[in-house]
């Protein structure tokens, strides 16, 4: 009887853990403020808005804080270049999103 008991129980544990999921559909890694109709929606584009809202921070421009994502820093991701080159594109002190540059795609 306990092991009929068992046996049941390890069963409909198994079926329980069988029907779960993990819902990855809706999961994002970029800030929802960068994700719209974005192209070059990469790491190189998530240190291209960081690079950027830095250039603005060093400009005072209000509402900017200077960010450079300490995981990717220094790595062998596109995120420096895309660090470097928004921090490039808005050192004027005005937003440039990327997809408003020209040859401004990871791929140039």
């Amino acid at each position: 009887m306990m092991k009929a008991r068992l046996i049941f129980i390890a069963v409909l544990s198994l079926s329980a853990i069988g029907c779960t999921s993990a819902d990855y559909d809706n999961y994002k890694f970029f800030p929802e403020e960068y994700v719209s109709n974005v192209k070059y929606d990469s790491i190189y584009h998530y240190g291209y808005n960081q690079g950027c809202e830095s250039a603005l921070k060093a400009k005072n421009v209000e509402d900017t804080d200077y960010q450079k994502d300490e995981t990717f820093d220094g790595g062998l991701t596109r995120f420096n270049d895309g660090w470097d080159a928004g921090n490039a594109a808005c050192k004027n002190g005005l937003r440039n999103v990327m997809y408003t540059l020209k040859n401004s795609s990871p791929e140039s």
